[in-house]
């Protein structure tokens, strides 16, 4: 939580550019690249991967620094290597009028020295230009990050700049009942300064004859939701001053005290709470409904509501919230919500809904009855939060643990193979042939628990061997007999995550072994920009190249396969920005895989 200090800190300068949350109102890219063709690429490329996106490019790197000052740019992308100035030293001059305006160092020319000071620098985002087109889409999410992330901050700056400067006293206290922060407001109607109440009980400020009510009625009361009413206070003076008090805890167990001094001339102010005007300015979509009227209609929503849905409040208002339903909406989240209105309960549920354009987005709705004194219903508000990034990342998740799932079973084959046959020989050298296995497998967790906390398959890099890589891992198969042979061809390497090129080769061996007839032979070796690997075995089908790297495709008939082998290579190959291509082979006559690791 901030404290007094940082929130005093707040220097007031605002960009009233960054309303929204999101980037769908558009962003404005200044592209520096001094090879005006590639940068004309780039800019075709990237407005047609977002068509909210609107590239300007500036050959000269001085003139884009000017430009960067001048104009009202989102986002910068920038080379690195430029005649006047690199791109480290263009980042230095646009740090100086916008130290926050999110900067994209895209290069040809890297290396961990480049990285480590671009990193040094501040840079948003560091990326290493690449031949193929994904490096376009990889580029295009990092700007539409990065301008998200800055939009947003800019949004919780907003939000506590007008918490500062309300008109209404807001304090906020921790589990043990001290104040941890109070605004100007607050601490000017109890008579203290800010720095003196921090720390302090809330006893301090109530007179003994409120604490009993405080601790037995309020407290509990606004545990179980809010407590509203008024509330006399012993300002530091000793005068006592009358005020219009709100509690309500956080899911944190913070408690927001929010007062307003008594006073009939200000009539319009007390009627703007604070809790409205959160409602105005909060980044969830929030909307009221009518049970009293035909259909339930809704009566309000926030702005943050029609971003989120695409919909103008005329639009909306009178309506049913069904209009966000479709084809791709499930029955049963609707039943429940549709259940939960009829028992005037509260509910939470996810769901596909659409916005005004058709896009399909997870939406978690949770919806809660609003009782007036008597308990009785009066309206029903409701809470849209686009969920959609949560969920692809869960199911990205899953994938990931299907194919590290999958990638244990070589190992776990030739364990129990092994221990199988010394069972049935009594020859202790098949349980010594198992223990290379067992210490894959053993990196294999290692790997499953790097991955899940990190949440990507590759971890640190670093020049690896592919010769050796692929010779231990061919050894370690045990699916082989004396006449499959592996030849390694020169001597090639690649820099990457050495567990993840082990888990690739552990795949694309184990491919070559399955679906060849012995004697198997296997070519690995190096061609300019990456690696190979080829075999003398079937092929693979031109008709099959795309579809053979997609979860759960195999050629294996009596469900002998799960599809999981080449997903789990095409997972590993993506994750490291290469790119992985099948041809035939001349040398062989089988399929041969080259995997393009640089340009």
């Amino acid at each position: 939580m901030a404290s007094y200090q940082e929130y005093s800190e707040f220097d007031g300068s605002l960009d009233e550019g960054a309303l929204l949350s999101d980037v769908d109102g558009g962003v404005t890219i200044l592209h520096i690249e001094d090879d005006q063709s590639f940068a004309d690429l780039v800019s075709t490329f990237l407005e047609r991967e977002r068509e909210f996106f609107d590239v300007q490019t500036e050959t000269m790197p001085t003139d884009g620094v000017e430009l960067a000052r001048e104009n009202n740019v989102d986002c910068i992308v920038c080379d690195y290597d430029m005649p006047g100035l690199n791109g480290l030293e263009v980042l230095e001059a646009i740090r100086e009028d916008e130290p926050d305006l999110p900067f994209i160092l895209f290069t040809g020319k890297g290396s961990e020295e480049i990285a480590s000071e671009a990193i040094s620098a501040g840079v948003t985002e560091y990326l290493q230009k690449a031949g193929g087109t994904e490096q376009y889409e990889v580029l295009a999410n990092r700007i539409e990050q990065a301008v998200a992330r800055r939009r947003a901050e800019t949004q919780v700056t907003r939000g506590f700049r007008a918490i500062e400067t309300a008109h209404d006293g807001i304090s906020l206290l921790d589990t043990n009942g001290e104040f941890m922060y109070a605004n100007e407001a607050y601490a000017e109607i109890v008579g203290y300064e800010r720095t003196e109440l921090l720390g302090q009980h809330w006893e301090t400020i109530y007179p003994e004859e409120e604490l009993t009510r405080a601790r037995e009625v309020m407290l509990p009361q606004a545990k179980d939701g809010e407590w509203v009413g008024k509330t006399d206070y012993v300002r530091k003076d000793g005068e006592t001053v009358s005020v219009d008090h709100r509690l309500a805890y956080t899911d944190e167990e913070t408690l927001i005290c929010t007062i307003s001094e008594i006073d009939d001339d200000e009539v319009v102010r007390n009627e703007l709470s604070l809790k409205e005007r959160a409602m105005d300015q909060t980044p969830i979509g929030i909307t009221i409904t009518d049970p009293e009227q035909p259909d339930n209609p809704i009566i309000y929503a926030n702005d943050s509501f029609t971003e989120l849905t695409g919909y103008s409040k005329e639009n909306v208002l009178g309506r049913n919230c069904r209009f966000l339903q479709g084809e791709a909406t499930r029955d049963e989240p609707v039943a429940e919500l549709a259940s939960a209105v009829e028992t005037e309960d509260p509910v939470s549920v996810e769901l596909r809904n659409y916005r005004e354009d058709g896009e399909l987005f997870w939406n978690r709705v949770t919806v809660a009855p609003l009782a007036d004194d008597d308990g009785e219903v009066e309206h029903f508000v409701g809470f849209q939060e686009d969920v959609t990034a949560r969920r692809e990342l869960l199911e990205e998740f899953g994938s990931l643990a299907g194919v590290l799932s999958h990638d244990m079973q070589n190992p776990l084959q030739t364990v129990r193979g092994r221990l199988e046959l010394a069972i049935e020989t009594g020859d202790v050298e098949h349980v010594a042939e198992a223990l290379p296995s067992l210490e894959r497998m053993d990196q294999l967790i290692d790997d499953v628990a790097d991955a899940l906390e990190s949440g990507t398959i590759v971890g640190e890099h670093k020049e690896i061997d592919i010769g050796v890589v692929a010779q231990t891992t061919w050894e370690s198969l045990d699916r082989h007999s004396d006449t499959e042979s592996l030849e390694i061809d020169g001597a090639p390497t690649v820099y990457g995550n050495e567990e993840a090129v082990r888990r690739m080769f552990d795949n694309l061996l184990g491919n070559s072994l399955e679906h060849g007839e012995s004697p198997v032979t296997v070519t690995v070796g190096s061609f300019e920009g990456g690696i190979y690997l080829e075999d003398n075995g079937p092929g693979i089908p031109e008709g099959n190249r795309e579809q053979v790297f997609e979860q759960g495709f195999t050629t294996k008939e009596s469900n002998g396969g799960t599809g999981m082998g080449m997903a789990s290579v095409r997972q590993i190959v993506l994750a490291h920005d290469w790119r992985i291509d099948i041809s035939d082979s001349e040398n062989l006559g089988g399929v041969r895989f080259e995997i393009t690791t640089r340009e």
